[in-house]
């Protein structure tokens, strides 16, 4: 198979969905998911209207349970695509498949497109099964559509970009075993220090003349990125910033400056992963 219909039914990907969807596991999985968002939510309102009597317009408690579903949701996401991406490539090897893949008639770019779309179509199916979780905040008023569609931009270029980088680590170790270890440290760390280093920045070294190049702490980083495009309260966290986004509307920026650069940035890794993935043009794997 060749051309763009090896991208657009690729086999990879439509055996791997087939054996993903049978059995109980996955609808267990998908049940499990968005019940334990429901029952944040909950918690959540509960915790929100005690004390007080429950009314029809409460957009303050809307805007609240939001922003504690949109952080939740985008932990699990970057606690779950790891793990089902980094083992795409360095399981077939382990399985001694890979060969069996690579001299078929599709090209190393269809299966390694077919394993991205195969690890993270997974996760894509999980946030769009917690859309309606996400539509009871709209019962409390105060919340646009618009906003959540931009959340949702923001969500499916990062499950991308967390698939492209573990899928890159899978092809670049041959132990499954490793490709987890490596995916998730280089995931985990960047999300969870890029902060540190953009308060270190801005607020420590450099308070009376902030440099340009720390806003990449910022571009580069989810949690930055779904702040900017959910608006309140989470839009508070982008003012770790304001010494150089010293307007609303240049905080505001961060989330689509982050798609353009997580997109260049999973062009870069597909690219780098199909010349590993290639057999003309592998090196020795580790």
């Amino acid at each position: 198979m060749s051309g763009w219909t090896g991208f657009v039914r690729n086999p990879v990907f439509l055996r791997e969905v087939r054996v993903r969807m049978r059995g109980w596991r996955t609808p267990g999985i998908i049940v499990l998911y968005v019940g334990l968002l429901g029952l944040l939510a909950i918690l959540i309102f509960a915790a929100a209207m005690q004390g007080s009597r429950p009314t029809g317009f409460a957009p303050e408690v809307g805007a609240v349970i939001y922003a504690a579903l949109a952080m939740f949701q985008l932990v699990l996401l970057i606690l779950a695509v790891p793990g089902l991406a980094a083992g795409a490539i360095a399981g077939e090897r382990e399985r001694q498949t890979l060969d069996l893949l690579l001299v078929t008639r599709l090209s190393a770019a269809q299966v390694v497109v077919g394993k991205l779309l195969a690890a993270t179509g997974f996760a894509l199916l999980l946030m769009f099964a917690s859309l309606p979780v996400f539509g009871l905040i709209f019962l409390f008023g105060g919340f646009s559509l618009s906003r959540l569609g931009l959340s949702a931009v923001v969500y499916v270029v990062t499950v991308l970009l967390l698939g492209a980088v573990s899928l890159y680590f899978s092809a670049l170790y041959r132990r499954t075993q490793t490709a987890v270890v490596a995916a998730y440290g280089v995931v985990t760390t960047w999300t969870l220090l890029s902060p540190l280093f953009g308060a270190l920045t801005y607020h420590v070294f450099f308070d009376e003349h902030p440099p340009l190049w720390g806003l990449i702490f910022a571009y580069t980083n989810p949690a930055f990125g779904l702040a900017a495009a959910a608006g309140q309260p989470l839009e508070t966290m982008t003012r770790l910033y304001s010494p150089i986004l010293t307007t609303d509307a240049a905080r505001e920026a961060i989330w689509w400056k982050y798609c353009l650069i997580a997109l260049g940035l999973i062009a870069l890794l597909l690219w780098r992963t199909v010349r590993r993935v290639d057999p003309a043009r592998a090196p020795a794997g580790r």
